[in-house]
């Protein structure tokens, strides 16, 4: 890890800065502290399976909530830059923030039907 002395805001001005950084008031730039590339952001962001628009569903693992509500969901936005949260909203005007991984896309049956199906009516629809 390289040494960040040189960016230390109090160089030359606190008396805790001796050759060692500050403990109180330096705080490490988290690129350099965790080596992370500056293209890794923008790498998850573009392996996001989710666009602004999609038609989408609360699967079965999202909890009570989408186990009582079957509505269809438009994605309208996303919390976050790594695109792990995003901001639903239903034609009833409920508006849900959900993380990614309890989505999954509307299937055909489903957007024709206009609610999310159980598992028994997508496997009968499939066959139909």
């Amino acid at each position: 890890m390289k040494s960040n002395i040189s960016k230390h805001p109090c160089a030359n001005k606190c008396t805790d800065f001796k050759e060692e950084q500050c403990k109180t008031c330096l705080v490490p730039d988290a690129k350099q502290w965790y080596d992370v590339p500056n293209h890794h952001i923008l790498e998850q962001s573009e392996k996001s399976d989710f666009l602004i628009g999609d038609v989408v569903v609360l699967n079965q693992y999202a909890g009570d909530f989408a186990k009582s509500n079957n509505a269809l969901y438009e994605l309208i936005a996303f919390e976050n830059k790594l695109e792990t949260l995003a901001i639903l909203s239903a034609k009833s005007g409920l508006e849900v923030r959900s993380g990614i991984e309890y989505l999954r896309p509307a299937t055909v049956a489903e957007l024709q039907a206009n609610r999310r199906l159980t598992e028994a009516e997508q496997a009968l629809a499939e066959v139909s």
